[in-house]
């Protein structure tokens, strides 16, 4: 009973996604969002997917504005890192046994994506204490299908990626033996030039 209303808010916002990925191509308006709202949100879904104690440290910058931007796909991007470190331990064997997980938010100013220097951004930080990825992966993580687990369907990172790339964003990483991180950066006001498509984003 516990995650009753996470299962229910859950099933319906990935039918809403689910409806935007298979139905026909069409231009919704953008909202306001915020980022500890989505990392909240991330943070229950993967205590509740777990039977495990998996702790989840938090860090937050309370003075970071809201986004603008698709609450279900920025949900979906965050889930698919936090879900990555999650795995991550638990193929160590570290769910339970010293493995934790960082949610850390950040302002940067004067930063600069893609062609774009952007006033303010907003940093979200996902660090695990996880082996690392493995050397011959690491610049190929962000590929389709690439993945070091068996079960794994390697679409995971690819999909953040795509869904912070439609919200102007960049997703970085950085690992090594004991601490991976991934660094998603997101304009707090997008660039002019992108004004139109991000406050439109395609579903």
């Amino acid at each position: 009973m516990e995650y009753t209303d996470v299962i229910i808010a859950e099933a319906e916002r990935l039918r809403k996604l689910v409806d935007r990925l298979l139905g026909p191509t069409v231009v919704g308006a953008a909202t306001l969002v915020n980022i500890h709202d989505i990392t909240e949100h991330v943070a229950k879904l993967v205590a509740a997917e777990t039977s495990r104690k998996l702790p989840i440290n938090k860090d937050y910058d309370p003075s970071i504005p809201e986004l603008l931007g698709h609450r279900e796909q920025l949900i979906q991007a965050v889930l698919n890192l936090v879900r990555n470190a999650m795995q991550a331990l638990d193929s160590a064997g570290l769910i339970g046994h010293g493995g934790e997980i960082k949610l850390r938010t950040r302002i940067v100013n004067h930063f600069t994506i893609g062609k774009h220097q952007h006033r303010v951004v907003c940093r979200l930080d996902i660090v695990d204490n996880g082996p690392g990825i493995p050397g011959e992966l690491a610049d190929r993580i962000f590929f389709p299908m690439i993945t070091s687990r068996a079960a794994g369907s390697g679409l995971g990172l690819p999909l953040a990626q795509s869904a912070i790339n439609q919200h102007q964003g960049l997703i970085e990483c950085d690992s090594q033996p004991g601490e991976t991180r991934f660094s998603v950066f997101l304009p707090v006001q997008p660039h002019e030039a992108g004004q139109h498509e991000t406050k439109e984003l395609m579903a």
